[in-house]
């Protein structure tokens, strides 16, 4: 166990005299980090998407004003410090988190409620060192990643899409175990009295900020089921337990002895670097994938646990001479913007060209981790000493989180896969489903779900599927809706990776494969995914893609159209449906169809396929398929309709 050492009042006479105490005794602190940092992950991941919707409503510039200031409110912090003393830290900002946390439960995720939060999160990040005063950094480390391994495992039972976003009692009954444990802790501390800060120097103080990029790589990379998922190519049972054996190891080495261990500056700096190289290695537009991204997760989580552990040993230490506590206060407030400066950015470089690869975001998260700890490497207290049977033990605690993996797996889906067809009768639809972001700006896979059972599809063509991506809070959207509906999904990544193209299919895949299109610049990269079914004693080829927006990226879609025709080949009995950015009588869709034996599915229907009125998706066919049924149904589950077809094959 970590020890909290028991403080002494001012006054109160020598240790060890008669007063009350100052640290709650047992694991009550242990246990108020650990779910205030869970409750804290979860509001950044609802935020995200409504930040999103945020600034396609009210514009990027309005947004681009807004959300800086929304992670700049950490340095409110000192303010309410002064005006309502330590104890009023607490209670605004962790308090404030589990309100807010509360209220989304009861609410659903709205706008408003994204930016209060958000912005009372940051607070918390700055109210999480008040209540973590006189812990070793280990301490505060362990309680870190004991936290986010618990909300892990519980996202995970959820299939990983969060239940705040979520109704009925198995929602409710978590939400109200995180506030209902975290607001007796918070009471405990309250109750307790502030521990007494020493005087701490600015380098002293530095050392908090490095709270900020740990969650955000915790977040966008490490803590993410889906994110392993996709990148690992690996099943969402398997990404988990990849995630779940990092954190063991992490919880390991922190309970060894071993993370503080003095060690110089430069060794910090190396293990960030390493870190840093590893996550923009894995996490990004040009990033590694395939099961070399397993050892890295695993590696990710141990190293960044260490660095944090280094970097907070020296704004909790309970003895020093320096300068003002509040100084804490501004280092946890830059923690808090550089949460944003890496999650904000690596978001919009999903729907935004940016001036330089997104890889370097999750990179630089980890650099500045290592830099932050090797400012602090040489401050703090007396190091424990060496427990391997601590370690043992905390490492072994760990697999009581495969509980949300055995959850996942156990839970049958909601609907028993289909027969395929044996009459050639193939019923198809194209669905640009944005993240499954509807047009309220709430994630809603299952509202994605009814609009395609309605359709009563075989096959399902996507765009924008999520899978781990911040628009989607990193929810797995592509496994969720294949156990939704019963259907089996092929994935085809494009962007960074956690956003693409997918099928579904309830008919037997026989080959299949995806493609993604060069860019000269650091914009989304596009791509292609097909697969080849078996429908009764022939096949049928399907393909997804989704191609450049924007009214004045024409050139590009056709360059986009010239290397899907290549990738096709002019195979026979072909189907290419999705998002093509593109009305009727343009350039590209008059490519697609001139000497190509491709025709549309439309049949002369001019119905819209977007909620403003636009036709941009499309279902072609070559001319051995015959089209019936075509329909364009509305739905707000997204800005955009799906586009249904009944297909036959010509024998």
């Amino acid at each position: 166990m970590v020890s909290t050492d028991v403080g002494i009042k001012p006054g109160d006479g020598p240790a060890g005299s008669a007063g009350p105490s100052i640290v709650p005794r047992g694991p009550a602190r242990l246990a108020l980090i650990a779910i205030t940092v869970a409750v804290l992950a979860q509001t950044l991941r609802f935020s995200l998407p409504q930040l999103d919707h945020f600034a396609d409503t009210a514009g990027m510039g309005v947004a681009a004003l807004v959300v800086p200031l929304i992670y700049l409110a950490g340095l409110l912090s000192p303010l309410v410090r002064r005006v309502a003393g330590p104890r009023g830290l607490l209670l605004a900002g962790i308090g404030g988190l589990f309100a807010v946390r509360l209220l989304a439960q009861a609410l659903t995720p709205q706008t408003w409620l994204a930016l209060a939060g958000t912005a009372v999160g940051m607070v918390a990040v700055a109210a999480l060192y008040e209540g973590a005063r006189g812990l070793s950094g280990v301490g505060f480390a362990t309680a870190t990643v004991a936290g986010l391994s618990i909300d892990t495992a519980v996202r995970m039972a959820f299939a990983t899409w969060d239940p705040a976003w979520r109704s009925g009692i198995g929602a409710w009954a978590v939400c109200l175990l995180f506030v209902g444990l975290g607001a007796v802790a918070l009471y405990r501390e309250l109750a307790s009295g502030p521990v007494r800060a020493p005087g701490l120097s600015w380098r002293d103080a530095l050392g908090s900020a490095a709270f900020g990029p740990f969650l955000a790589l915790q977040v966008l990379v490490l803590s993410s089921p889906a994110f392993v998922a996709s990148s690992g190519w690996r099943s969402l049972t398997t990404a988990h337990v990849v995630v779940v054996v990092g954190q063991g190891l992490a919880l390991a080495f922190l309970a060894s002895g071993l993370a503080v261990r003095a060690v110089p500056g430069g060794v910090c700096v190396l293990g960030g670097t390493v870190l840093g190289v590893g996550a923009g290695a894995v996490a990004g537009t040009y990033a590694l994938t395939g099961v070399e991204v397993l050892p890295i997760i695993v590696l990710g989580q141990v190293l960044s646990a260490w660095l944090l552990a280094v970097a907070c040993r020296a704004p909790l230490r309970r003895a020093g001479s320096g300068g003002p506590v509040w100084r804490v206060d501004l280092g946890a407030a830059l923690g808090g913007l550089l949460i944003g400066l890496i999650l904000i950015p690596y978001q919009l470089s999903a729907v935004e060209p940016m001036p330089f690869p997104n890889n370097a975001l999750p990179g630089l998260a980890g650099i500045a981790l290592g830099g932050l700890a090797a400012i602090a490497a040489a401050r703090g207290g007396p190091l424990p000493a060496r427990a391997p049977l601590r370690a043992l033990t905390a490492g072994a605690a760990a697999l009581v989180l495969l509980a949300g993996t055995l959850i996942f797996s156990v839970a049958a889906p909601d609907e028993p896969a289909k027969a395929g067809q044996s009459d050639g009768q193939v019923r198809v639809v194209t669905y640009n489903i944005r993240d499954a972001i509807n047009q309220k700006g709430r994630l809603d896979p299952e509202g994605i779900a009814k609009t395609l059972k309605a359709q009563s599809p075989d096959v399902v063509l996507l765009q924008e599927a999520s899978r781990g991506s911040l628009k989607s809070g990193t929810t797995d959207v592509g496994v969720w809706l294949s156990r939704r509906l019963g259907m089996k999904l092929l994935w085809g990544p494009a962007a960074d990776g956690q956003f693409g193209n997918a099928i579904l299919t309830s008919l037997p895949v026989r080959r299949s494969g995806t493609g993604r299109m060069d860019r000269g610049d650091w914009s989304q990269i596009r791509g292609y995914l097909w697969a080849r079914l078996q429908v009764g004693r022939t096949t049928l080829d399907v393909w997804s893609t989704h191609l450049q927006g924007g009214a004045d990226q024409s050139r590009e879609r056709a360059r986009e159209v010239a290397a899907l025709l290549r990738a096709w080949g002019g195979a026979p009995r072909t189907i290419i449906g999705g998002d093509f950015n593109a009305e009727s009588g343009s350039p590209e869709i008059m490519r697609m169809m001139d000497d190509t034996q491709l025709r549309s599915a439309a049949l002369g229907d001019s119905s819209p396929t977007r909620a403003d009125g636009g036709r941009v998706d499309w279902i072609f066919g070559t001319d051995d398929v015959m089209f019936g049924s075509y329909d364009a149904p509305r739905s707000d589950a997204s800005d955009h309709y799906p586009v249904a077809v009944t297909v036959r094959i010509q024998q």
